[in-house]
């Protein structure tokens, strides 16, 4: 089945709209028409019979109407008020007077008919070979005692007739052009109010990977248009950052990857070209075991932060003694600071919580502390200190490395980012262990922050959501 573009179905529909709208708004003219017309002829026969009444003389059985011939507008009145007019004796039924046009309709109620007329007088409607006529049945009661008269008026209902026939004509005849008119302006309206869409269509199809940077057109107008428009770019702004952090981290994979596997065909080669003693072997071997578990190192990292950014890791959410936890890794990692002549302190608040998985959050701080003392030279010292500060548990690690540059304080939270190589050729790391960190901090509802100067350290500081309710039973 072929499917209707939007066009057509917002035509459609503007149709089908109007044409129910026309349905409904015409089937209640035509009924409120004929009821307008019929009340205006029941009023006119209102006013026909009680000018017959106020004309009407009864005497020694006869009836007669009393007006000056004279008067041309009373007589006129008298002929237009007894056009469709009878009069029958009561109780007989006899018919005593009827008018002319009565008289030629042929047709004249029964003696049982007449009767019931009087038992229930008021309006009743007949319909004849050529007329509809309304008729007001009234009593005429005789002035001289003698036997009442019942007096029939009629009035035709042709015009009422008429006008709901002609109404109706009309309606079947405007209400096709009225829809197609109505379809026409429907499907130019619709094909101008699309034409922004159509063009953004277009824009949208000229942009692929390659450009990235480009933009759809946005108008200023502030309608449904421009925010699609203004979504779709976000859209390409987030793809674009994801697209450069892909080829970012393609280019330092490659990269970390080919230093090693570099350093193990090289030393492979060189071991290859003559003959060694088996302690010579032992330490190229040795070498090697170095560089493979560097890569491996790497490569569990990689697999940790692709796990997590897929969301497929488990977190074992608890209570942590975060003071506990930070005491025991500051302690874990003096040995390797003093080995390179530096001072690390701490200055921990006890009774600290907060609610997460206390294996990931030990990896976030000794990510920390590894980097603190690979980056700082002896003499010098590393300070560790937590405190719990306005509902958040505030860790900070400050050194007194060799600092970051400020135009690399953005970056150094992301993946496999490392600053100038003058910096760091002398150390350890692919890059990788400030991201880990950062997504630890951030799946625990906090944040990290660095601050830094070159040549003065650096100072990181995390900060995580308190576990009061927790805290205050396990203190």
């Amino acid at each position: 089945m072929l499917a209707l573009g939007v066009r057509t179905r917002l035509t459609l529909f503007y149709s089908a709209v109007l044409f129910v709208m026309l349905a409904v708004f015409g089937l209640l003219f035509y009924h409120a028409l004929g009821l307008f017309m019929e009340r205006s002829i029941t009023r006119q026969l209102k006013d026909q019979v009680a000018f017959v009444h106020s004309h009407m003389q009864t005497e020694n059985g006869t009836v007669q109407l009393a007006f000056d011939p004279a008067n041309r507008q009373q007589a006129y009145l008298v002929h237009v008020a007894t056009r469709f007019y009878e009069v029958f004796e009561l109780p007989s039924g006899d018919l005593v007077v009827q008018s002319e046009e009565m008289e030629l309709l042929g047709v004249r109620p029964l003696p049982d008919t007449v009767r019931a007329l009087a038992a229930n007088p008021g309006l009743a409607d007949s319909k004849f070979p050529t007329h509809r006529l309304l008729f007001d049945s009234s009593i005429v009661p005789a002035t001289d005692g003698s036997d009442s008269f019942l007096l029939r008026i009629g009035i035709p209902l042709d015009p009422a007739d008429d006008a709901r026939r002609e109404f109706l004509h009309v309606l079947l005849f405007l209400v096709p052009i009225g829809i197609a008119l109505a379809a026409l302006a429907g499907w130019q309206m619709a094909r101008r109010a699309l034409r922004p869409m159509t063009n953004l269509a277009i824009a949208a199809r000229k942009i692929d990977v390659q450009q990235l940077c480009d933009r759809l057109p946005v108008r200023g107008t502030n309608d449904e248009v421009d925010d699609v428009a203004k979504a779709f770019n976000e859209t390409l702004g987030r793809l674009e950052n994801s697209v450069g952090q892909m080829k970012q981290f393609t280019a330092s994979i490659s990269h970390e990857l080919r230093t090693p596997l570099t350093a193990l065909r090289g030393e492979a080669e060189v071991a290859l070209l003559e003959v060694r003693s088996a302690e010579e072997y032992q330490q190229v071997l040795t070498s090697q075991l170095e560089e493979f578990d560097k890569l491996a190192h790497m490569i569990n990292q990689l697999l940790v932060l692709a796990r997590a950014e897929a969301g497929e890791i488990q977190w074992a959410a608890q209570t942590v003694d975060l003071s506990s936890l930070t005491l025991s890794l500051t302690e874990q990692m003096e040995p390797l600071a003093t080995a390179k002549n530096i001072r690390l302190r701490s200055n921990i608040q006890p009774g600290v919580f907060v609610h997460g998985d206390a294996n990931w959050i030990e990896r976030a701080i000794l990510n920390l502390l590894d980097n603190a003392i690979k980056f700082t030279d002896g003499p010098g010292k590393v300070d560790v200190t937590l405190s719990g500060f306005h509902n958040e548990a505030v860790i900070s690690v400050q050194d007194t490395g060799i600092g970051i540059p400020t135009d690399s304080l953005p970056h150094v939270f992301d993946r496999f980012f490392r600053v100038e190589p003058s910096r760091s050729k002398n150390v350890e790391g692919v890059g990788l262990g400030l991201a880990l960190a950062k997504w630890i901090v951030e799946k625990h509802r906090g944040h990290i922050e660095v601050q830094s100067q070159t040549a003065r350290g650096s100072s990181f500081t995390m900060r995580i959501p308190l576990a009061a309710a927790e805290s205050s039973s396990l203190a």
